[in-house]
């Protein structure tokens, strides 16, 4: 009987931590080389007060595979991203010339009315 309250209680409480300020820590996720995909618990408000509350949501490292597989997608994230804006600002600048050459068509037809 006094186990299944103990437990119950844990389960209520489980999860939750609180921050030197006193508020609930949020989940975050490093992404560092060292610590790719690992959650972590820290201050709601660490960019405005300061905060340096930290804790570990896990509490062992991932494999060495998993450590290199995690950056490797993070950096192929990176790249794509970057690609994804380059096709973007080409996107504009095609744009842009079309819109260009249609106006040079209008003015070379308005041209040709006048004149012709």
């Amino acid at each position: 009987m006094e186990v299944g309250s103990g437990s119950s209680r844990r389960r209520r409480n489980s999860g939750r931590k609180f921050c030197f300020c006193g508020l609930e820590a949020n989940i975050r996720q490093a992404w560092t080389d060292k610590n790719p995909g690992r959650r972590f618990y820290g201050c709601p408000r660490y960019k405005v007060n300061g905060c340096k509350f930290f804790a570990w949501f896990d509490e062992e490292d991932g494999t060495l595979w998993q450590k290199r597989a995690l950056i490797e997608a993070r950096d192929e994230i990176v790249e794509k991203s970057r690609v994804i804006e380059q096709l973007n600002e080409t996107i504009a600048e095609l744009r842009s010339n079309l819109e260009k050459i249609q106006n040079e068509d209008e003015i070379v037809r308005k041209f040709e009315e006048f004149f012709v």
